[in-house]
């Protein structure tokens, strides 16, 4: 893959480690079951923003303060003063729309002002819009968010920031900043109340403990799983940490499955806490990750509007989980009994 790779994406369902080459063009995914390593030349990448997100055939970089994307394997724009990143990302018609500071880009390229983006929002969950004029007043911000000058988007606040933040769907934030002492440290904001999740990052790294050159970049899933790597000159170190933060994601949850240790003892406390309801959900949250068609128009309403669900048509009979989110299903379907 060349010295330093830029950038990385996970596909969390396949377990398909993306990693963008310092090679002009080079994608590389290496299939981390099998171990198989494929390429691909992109006409894109150049001097590149770290590769933070693939979807379809449009791939996201993002730097603390600039955007930069191609549509459709084209070769990449930018967007700049969109500190300090993407913000989020909603479904529009058959695709997606990005979210940032300063307005929105759907994934047909076309780029929306402050205005427009926000109309978008109200269009797309006109509940969720008036919990977000409910925190906006809480935040005394309601004129600036009625006027379009302020993000606000159900209880989360988007704010600029000096360092490149990343956001999982439920809007807690993630950032990686250097402590002095402590070193690199891997943390997550809920309702701005601070809590890191990793500190001292070399105590986990032999490369950087060894003092030699290395890069380093990290990923947040949609769900809040953390993977970061760092590269050093004859190998790369791949690390991940499994959200267990907040209020229970079925998104990580499905992801994750069930494994026994320390993450089997976190499913092993939600489990019983969740109501019929909810363990409906998240079996079936399971299945949509591999893009289950769904009759019931209470679930397939739900997962239309989850920008990590298509519907492929498939049933849940066409459908080999993994080992570890076929125990998580069977666990569920004795509580529901």
């Amino acid at each position: 893959m060349g010295h330093f790779p830029l950038g990385i994406y996970f596909n969390e369902v396949n377990n398909l480690l993306v990693v963008q080459d310092p090679l002009p063009g080079t994608i590389v995914t290496i299939n981390l079951e099998t171990k198989a390593i494929s390429k691909e030349e992109k006409p894109f990448l150049s001097e590149h923003a770290p590769l933070l997100l693939v979807l379809g055939n449009n791939y996201w970089g993002v730097y603390s303060d600039s955007i930069e994307y191609s549509i459709n394997n084209t070769p990449y724009k930018y967007i700049s003063d969109t500190n300090p990143g993407i913000s989020f990302i909603l479904k529009k018609d058959s695709g997606y729309i990005v979210y940032f500071l300063g307005g929105a880009i759907d994934s047909n390229g076309r780029i929306y002002s402050e205005e427009e983006a926000m109309a978008y929002l109200k269009q797309y969950d006109p509940e969720k819009y008036e919990q977000s004029k409910k925190k906006a007043a809480e935040l005394s911000l309601y004129n600036d968010f009625i006027r379009n000058n302020v993000l606000i988007w159900g209880n989360t606040y988007y704010k600029e920031h000096n360092t490149l933040q990343q956001y999982d769907l439920q809007g807690y934030r993630y950032f990686s900043e250097n402590y002095g002492s402590l070193g690199n440290v891997l943390g997550c904001y809920l309702n701005d109340d601070n809590i890191f999740y990793l500190k001292n990052l070399n105590s986990y790294s032999e490369i950087r403990k060894s003092g030699q050159d290395y890069s380093f970049s990290w990923y947040v899933g949609f769900g809040g799983n953390i993977y970061y790597y760092v590269a050093g000159k004859e190998y790369t170190e791949m690390f991940r940490i499994r959200r267990t933060w907040g209020e229970p994601d079925f998104y990580a949850m499905a992801i994750n499955g069930y494994t026994d240790d320390s993450y089997g003892q976190y499913v092993n406390k939600v489990l019983p806490t969740l109501s019929k309801a909810e363990l409906r959900l998240l079996r079936n949250t399971i299945f949509a990750i591999y893009g289950v068609h769904f009759k019931s128009a209470d679930l397939s309403t739900h997962f239309a509007k989850q920008v990590w669900y298509t519907d492929e048509g498939k049933t849940s009979g066409e459908i080999k989980l993994s080992a570890h989110r076929q125990k998580l299903v069977e666990m569920i379907q004795k509580l529901e009994k």
